[in-house]
């Protein structure tokens, strides 16, 4: 039998812990907290009942599954554990600290792997002196439910470590991409110009936010428009996560954060959460919170054409000259940020394009859409969009 075991019973960690179980292995669920701990245990178990009701699992897997979980509140009990994964707070200090006393309990080939967004496994490795054994493992939250897992090798990581936590999130009924240890991994390093895109077009005032979200949803087939996206992921989280990437990659023009975004933030309309963003979400239904002065998208005929060329090879779908804009001007920059990513070494296109497609969603990834549409109308695009902004950001 394998065990893994799993520091923090949050949300992630809790959730992380039913995948494992549900997967076949033993899951040693620490927390400090016992009564954190116990509420975990207890919220697997309502998952499990919930997945029993609606057949994808029998009572005898949701008991077998139960009894593979361990509640524990000692790092004591982590001995035995072929893989330790850590799932709490950003912070790489305290997440070395919490490291470094787990460590004395476990075998000397143990794997140590970080659910970090954000942080450098790298350093991270270093930190508590096992870097060859340090390996990046990111769950997408609710980790139950969303497919992908990023695993990310550090400077340092043996890849013998890369291939054995890829084997077993594919063995979790995963879908595995794998990335080195650059800011954002591959979906918050490449996703970026989704949003900031759309903030950048309705700062210029050539479309509304629903327009905006409707043309990627209507010509793309997006799930969520960018700026719902934004406002169901927080205007802040989603800001923050921005500034980082843009900032540890010397501030690209592509990156450029938002300042009607970060606007957004610093009055504390932060989305959903807080009960407006980019919309008003109020009890009588979401409506537009913002309001920007209203301009025709340029005109220039070769831009136009551009355009034209583009959602022509894009999708068969039809829509105004607003609309096709919108949706142009959006997807090749995230195809263009993909392109920068893979040249950066981040990802394979392939692995980009999975990360892509079962972490955000998205119907294509953006290496399929460059092949659908063709690298000739992605460049003429890019070239005549750049023409028409003073950053060069679409060089």
């Amino acid at each position: 039998m394998t065990a893994v075991g799993i520091i923090g019973a949050g949300t992630m960690g809790a959730g992380i812990a039913q995948v494992a179980v549900t997967g076949g292995w033993d899951a040693v669920l620490l927390d400090v907290d016992a009564e954190i701990v116990a509420n975990a245990r207890a919220s697997i178990g309502k998952r499990l009942d919930r997945m029993v009701e609606k057949g994808r699992l029998d009572d005898a897997g949701r008991d077998a599954a139960m009894a593979r979980l361990r509640p524990v509140t000692d790092a004591a009990d982590l001995a035995g554990c072929d893989l330790v994964l850590e799932a709490i707070v950003e912070d790489l200090d305290v997440k070395a600290k919490v490291l470094r006393g787990v460590l004395a309990h476990l075998a000397d080939d143990a794997i140590i792997a970080t659910n970090t967004s954000s942080l450098s496994v790298t350093k991270l490795g270093d930190a508590i002196d096992v870097p060859h054994r340090t390996v990046g493992m990111h769950f997408f939250n609710p980790a139950p439910l969303l497919k992908l897992v990023e695993v990310i090798a550090g400077e340092r990581t043996d890849p013998a470590v890369v291939d054995r936590v890829a084997s077993i999130a594919e063995a979790w009924g995963k879908t595995v991409a794998r990335a080195a240890d650059v800011p954002g991994f591959i979906v918050n390093h490449v996703a970026r110009p989704y949003y900031l895109e759309a903030f950048r077009i309705l700062e210029d005032g050539y479309a509304s936010a629903s327009e905006i979200d409707d043309a990627m949803k209507r010509l793309g087939g997006f799930r969520m428009g960018p700026l719902e996206l934004t406002d169901l992921i927080g205007q802040d989280v989603n800001t923050a996560t921005t500034r980082s990437v843009w900032e540890q990659l010397d501030r690209p023009p592509l990156l450029h954060p938002s300042a009607l975004q970060e606007q957004l933030v610093a009055d504390g309309h932060l989305g959903r959460k807080t009960g407006r963003g980019v919309y008003d979400h109020g009890a009588d239904g979401t409506v537009e919170a913002l309001v920007v002065e209203r301009h025709d998208p340029p005109s220039d005929p070769a831009l136009v054409a551009a355009v034209e060329a583009f959602v022509t090879e894009a999708t068969a779908e039809r829509g105004d000259g607003r609309a096709h804009y919108v949706f142009a001007r959006i997807l090749v920059a995230l195809i263009a940020q993909a392109a920068h990513a893979e040249r950066r070494g981040v990802a394979t296109s392939a692995d980009i394009d999975t990360a892509l497609k079962y972490g955000t969603n998205y119907p294509n990834g953006p290496f399929e859409w460059s092949r659908r549409i063709g690298t000739d109308a992605c460049d003429a695009l890019l070239a005549q969009l750049n023409s028409n902004v003073s950053d060069d950001r679409f060089k």
